[in-house]
């Protein structure tokens, strides 16, 4: 008895995962460990837009903070047209995995994500580069250590914009 019961719920298991994948539209498909969707484009170095159920979904990427950039209107910060073009170089026209903390969207509507490219964490590799600071944001601060000992490292060893903007390798 014991050993029909395995198969059966690997069968289950098999079943909810095509289920959840067939109820997706085509351009995503939700797993176990997130959504896959691909990234339509990139707004600046922590903001993608992915398709996601057939509608452009803004996604904030959980836990960085990339400088602005100035093509919106707004005032540019030392980094931010090469934070935002290293994350359009990336992700564009690729599909990327979207993994959740604990609050879904933000005060302006957006996801909230870690953004997987196949095993990498996209979100830590801009901290890594130098891309990005750290900047955990309550509740969802499930990497924020992570993070911030990524900065600590990136800022040590001169990177990105730790050597190219002479306020931030200051430490203000």
């Amino acid at each position: 008895m014991a050993g029909a019961i395995l198969p059966a719920m690997r069968a289950v298991a098999v079943l909810l995962v095509l289920t959840a994948a067939c109820g997706r539209s085509t351009g995503s498909a939700s797993t176990a460990a997130g959504t896959l969707v691909p990234v339509l484009k990139v707004t600046d170095g922590d903001t993608i837009h992915v398709e996601d159920q057939g509608h452009d979904e803004r996604v904030r990427l959980i836990g960085v903070d990339t400088p602005e950039v100035p093509w919106y209107g707004g005032e540019g910060q030392c980094y931010g047209v090469e934070a935002a073009r290293y994350t359009r170089d990336r992700l564009t026209g690729h599909s990327v995995r979207l993994v959740f903390d604990v609050d879904l969207r933000d005060h302006y509507g957006r996801l909230l994500a870690y953004v997987y490219v196949g095993n990498e964490l996209f979100n830590l590799t801009l901290v890594k580069l130098g891309y990005a600071t750290a900047d955990p944001v309550p509740p969802d601060t499930r990497m924020a250590s992570t993070f911030a000992a990524s900065e600590a490292t990136a800022r040590a060893r001169a990177r990105g914009l730790w050597s190219a903007c002479p306020t931030r390798s200051s430490g203000s």
